[in-house]
């Protein structure tokens, strides 16, 4: 019987060392991004209305750019968006977005509703954000 439980035992624990090991091999690296932009308070209303609607080839898009958890905020004027990339080469996912045609058809409906903060680089919309905390 000890036999029988120490078998058992050993099955276990190679079980669920393997299971440990398996979850830390399809865990993928996260990386995380604020960013902040103003709306403009007359077309606050249709920014909402738009995404509360969204068009189901644009968030294929974003998740085929490898992001996830995308939200998007409002404030007192102003949007605060935060996403997590999962991919290996974020630039080359964002240049893939910006050409879908798709995609460059809601930006058109979105990007005349907003306007980047002062502190915005040159040619930038949607500032970066400092990431001060997270809680994993």
């Amino acid at each position: 019987m000890k036999q029988v439980i120490l078998v058992f035992f050993l099955f276990f624990s190679i079980g669920c060392i393997n299971t440990v090991e398996n979850n830390k091999i399809q865990k993928k690296e996260v990386k995380r991004f604020g960013w902040v932009i103003k709306v403009k308070p007359e077309k606050l209303d249709y920014y909402k209305e738009l995404h509360a609607n969204p068009w189901p080839e644009v968030n294929a898009m974003l998740k085929k750019c490898n992001i996830q958890n995308y939200s998007i905020y409002y404030r007192d004027g102003l949007l605060f968006s935060y996403l997590e990339y999962t991919g290996t080469d974020f630039d080359a996912d964002m240049e893939k977005m910006a050409a879908d045609s798709i995609t460059q058809e809601w930006w058109k409906l979105t990007d005349p509703c907003q306007e980047p903060v002062e502190s915005a680089k040159e040619g930038v919309k949607w500032a970066d954000m400092e990431e001060v905390y997270h809680l994993e």
